[in-house]
């Protein structure tokens, strides 16, 4: 049997999702106090196992979500622990983490945009549905993927793990399981695991779903198949409960054009350190504005598009010292992403810790631990997107979310969810400027500049709503996780 997530019905979840989250954002703020009373009985706590094949590294976001789902836990009060791939052999912070998995990225068989299949499988990874040539063709194609990528070992292996967690780590009824970073392709393994544990002991198993089923406006065949896959695993979990969870509205609205429904949740961000003071409006406008491009470049946000981006922008806008470019590269083949003329300049920068001597580039190489990676998001004055927009239509951005609580303006391509978060805030003008050609970008940092007071005004009055709803443990409520902190003081 499916087993909807969240207290409405489907046709009504995706309306009133928004409205629910802004009364329980401040209806239930994380409050120290709780979780200072409950640290004192947190050997007696309910687990909160988040899980995680992703997690292969310190960096980047799939780490940064689970610690924050951790903390979130804790402030409902949970014991969180965190099963990760077993290249993951460290300790996070207070974080118990558990390497378990050998393998991962289960969404490179996924019928989902970031995936490649173009058929439905069973739970033992063998092609089914679709015309029998098709299956054909995938049967003899597989067996040419590396032996430990291949559907059916990807499937058992990561079932295996998931199995290994539940039976030595004796799950008890109030615990929790969320899946971090879930889809259909996974949930074929988590269905699988499930049935071999039967259904003696029913697990609730919470799993949310980050990517887009299909791109622009119409719905794909590979997103028609991606609906009934979900709800044919769905329907052989037996006595579990699986709760499907998606991290934006439209991402919601397009599993819901499949037959699928899933509770949309807001992203989680973590809360900016209030360490040291904001220069004053007439320092900045003084200074170069710091333009900061976060996070690894990909090909869906804008790696394609740097070189142009950047040679439009050096003499008129770096080279004039009115801005200044803080971006992140990959440690290796960073060049293609340069214009030729620059690259003398970049790697400059590079060998100097990530400095320009003439102040005209910041230039980060690699993966930042948590700390640099804040430090570089608080040096922000304006933050600018390249991301592909037919990538975002359905998917959110946690690194525009981590501008956003710091009251930064920002760039953004129009026609995705990175858009519709300035027309939250009141549109073109409140608290940046979209674009719909990268070409417009040089013209609105001018008009940033111009605009800056007021822009930096409201973007800190937005900062204030979207941390109140952004918060991690509003997210594991809007999940329907239990409230275990409230109800153990209550109880005292």
């Amino acid at each position: 049997m499916i087993r909807h997530s969240g207290p409405h019905p489907p046709d009504l979840a995706c309306s009133l999702t928004l409205v629910l989250q802004l009364t329980l954002a401040c209806q239930h703020p994380a409050k120290k106090v709780l979780s200072d009373y409950f640290s004192m009985t947190i050997s007696n706590a309910p687990r909160l196992w988040l899980i995680d094949d992703n997690i292969v590294g310190t960096g980047g976001h799939f780490l940064e979500l689970a610690s924050l789902l951790a903390a979130g836990g804790k402030d409902l009060g949970y014991a969180p622990r965190l099963a990760v791939h077993q290249k993951f052999n460290e300790q996070h912070g207070d974080l118990i983490c558990e390497p378990i998995f050998s393998i991962h990225r289960m969404r490179r068989w996924s019928l989902g945009v970031d995936g490649t299949s173009s058929v439905k499988r069973n739970t033992q990874g063998t092609p089914i549905g679709s015309s029998r040539l098709e299956r054909v063709w995938h049967q003899l194609q597989d067996p040419f993927s590396r032996q430990n990528v291949r559907p059916e070992n990807m499937l058992k292996a990561w079932s295996d793990g998931f199995l290994q967690v539940v039976r030595q780590k004796k799950m008890r009824p109030e615990d929790r399981i969320v899946v971090n970073t879930g889809d259909d392709f996974q949930l074929l393994a988590l269905t699988r695991a499930l049935r071999q544990l039967g259904s003696d002991n029913p697990l609730t198993v919470h799993v949310i779903l980050h990517f887009a089923l299909y791109e622009g406006d119409s719905v794909s065949g590979e997103a028609k198949l991606y609906g009934e896959q979900v709800n044919d695993a769905m329907g052989m979990i037996g006595q579990h409960k699986v709760h499907l969870h998606a991290t934006t509205e439209p991402l919601a609205r397009q599993l819901e054009e499949v037959g699928v429904h899933a509770t949309a949740i807001p992203y989680p961000v973590r809360p900016r350190s209030e360490d040291g003071s904001q220069p004053s409006i007439l320092k900045m406008q003084q200074q170069p504005l710091n333009i900061v491009l976060a996070g690894l470049p990909r090909a869906e946000k804008g790696r394609g598009q740097m070189k142009s981006v950047l040679s439009e922008m050096w003499g008129s806008h770096l080279q004039t010292g009115n801005f200044r470019l803080a971006m992140q590269v990959p440690e290796k083949r960073w060049k293609r992403m340069v214009p030729l003329h620059l690259r003398s300049v970049f790697r400059n920068a590079i060998d100097n810790q990530g400095q320009d001597p003439e102040n005209r580039l910041e230039v980060q190489s690699g993966n930042l631990d948590e700390e640099s990676y804040n430090r570089f998001l608080d040096s922000a004055d304006v933050g600018l997107f390249l991301y592909n927009p037919q990538r975002y239509v359905a998917r959110c951005s946690g690194v525009l979310l981590e501008l956003l609580i710091r009251g930064v303006p920002v760039v953004v391509p129009k026609g995705c969810w990175l858009s519709e978060q300035l027309d939250l805030a009141g549109g073109d003008g409140s608290i940046g400027y979209s674009y719909t050609s990268t070409k417009q970008i040089p013209a609105l940092l001018h008009q940033i500049r111009r605009d800056y007071p007021d822009l930096s005004r409201m973007a800190g009055v937005h900062a204030e709503k979207t941390l109140r709803l952004h918060n991690a443990s509003n997210t594991l409520r809007m999940m329907g996780i239990p409230d275990h902190a409230v109800a153990a003081l209550r109880a005292s």
